[in-house]
């Protein structure tokens, strides 16, 4: 359950989603033309034009689940967890099922009349052989045109600063600082080091947990590295190239690095602040 709660990259914007839908929706009708599962070497009217219509099973879905989508990445702040896309793609291939289902049955078969077993037997015959094609490639659009966005600050709207307890495995790890406090953490095998500002300087305290779960009680912590979360207030510059980045933040000397599909959300939130990155 660990990496379930990592973040990765989503397709938010509606013209990724239709692009993605109608790729997927292209590769459906191609595969029943040259795999011909329906025994569709007997010829009907029309079969090559009825056939594409298994693209609109693919695309309807996809289309009408995008709101909920972009609703439940809201409430996350922005986030996509390996959790959120597991649910997603599960409940869309599903929906998808029913509705090749249904175009078979009518459309194809032109029959008027079905039980709960002949959807079950249409999944089971001919969806679940398509699964191992679409998914990976599904996958693979949505990782390709997705982002990990870093939303832009609102100075105009700033929030009271607020106090955050962190808890570790144990009963006695708990810190309870300011969210404001906050500078960076850091993974390291099992445990999870926390750095945090105070009077006397930066301070750090090791909890026994994951960077996922650490993340979940640090609302504004934003993720750069698989091993590394900070807090982009203290940022001061970005450095290096495009095979290796690296982050400078006040009240230490060294640097964070920063993997390349958080390097893209970081440049663009960026570039439409008064901040500026240094390449």
């Amino acid at each position: 359950m660990i990496t379930l709660n990592k973040t990765i990259a989503y397709a938010k914007s509606w013209k990724q989603t239709l692009w993605i839908a109608f790729l997927l929706g292209l590769v459906l009708p191609l595969l029943l033309i040259t795999l011909e599962p329906f025994d569709n070497s007997n010829s009907f009217s029309y079969k090559y034009l009825i056939l594409s219509g298994y693209a609109l099973c693919i695309m309807i879905p996809i289309l009408s689940i995008h709101p909920l989508e972009n609703y439940t990445y809201k409430l996350q702040k922005n986030r996509w967890f390996i959790v959120n896309e597991v649910l997603y793609i599960v409940a869309t291939i599903f929906i998808i099922f029913v509705f090749a289902f249904l175009y078979h049955f009518y459309v194809i078969s032109g029959l008027s009349t079905f039980t709960s077993a002949d959807i079950w037997d249409f999944i089971k015959t001919f969806g679940l052989p398509f699964t191992p094609i679409l998914i990976p490639l599904w996958l693979y659009l949505r990782s390709k045109y997705g982002v990990i966005e870093v939303p832009l600050s609102d100075h105009k709207n700033v929030k009271k600063d607020e106090k955050v307890t962190i808890n570790g495995e144990n009963k006695s790890e708990t810190l309870t600082i300011f969210e404001s406090q906050f500078i960076y953490a850091q993974s390291q095998q099992n445990y999870v080091e926390v750095y945090f500002d105070t009077e006397n300087g930066m301070e750090q305290k090791m909890f026994r947990s994951t960077l996922s779960n650490i993340m979940k009680q640090l609302p504004n912590a934003w993720q750069v590295h698989r091993s590394y979360l900070v807090n982009l207030d203290f940022l001061t510059a970005v450095e290096g190239n495009s095979r290796k980045r690296f982050m400078k933040i006040s009240k230490m000397d060294e640097t964070i690095p920063i993997s390349q599909k958080y390097y893209e959300a970081l440049e663009k939130r960026l570039a439409n602040s008064s901040q500026n990155v240094q390449n």
